[in-house]
């Protein structure tokens, strides 16, 4: 019977430590993913930010050629 309970004590000693090392192991993984989430994060806010740059610019443009067309259309209306 001791051999046996000495068998579990060695088989349990064993699972602590494998278990332990699963945390270590887990807690490093997860502070890696922590770093990738901050980074995606930041180049998120990044890409809004140049992404309403963009749109201002291209809404300026717009702008622009809708009032080019304008005076376009003045100009064949007084041909008429």
């Amino acid at each position: 019977m001791q051999k046996i309970l000495d068998n579990l004590a060695q088989q349990r000693d064993e699972l602590i430590v494998q278990a332990h090392l699963a945390k270590l192991e887990a807690m490093d993984e997860w502070e890696s993913m922590e770093g990738k989430l901050t980074q995606l994060r930041t180049k998120a806010g990044q890409a809004s930010t140049v992404a309403e740059d963009a749109a201002k610019d291209i809404k300026a443009a717009a702008k622009q050629l809708a009032e080019e067309i304008n005076r376009g259309y003045d100009k064949i209306r007084k041909l008429f």
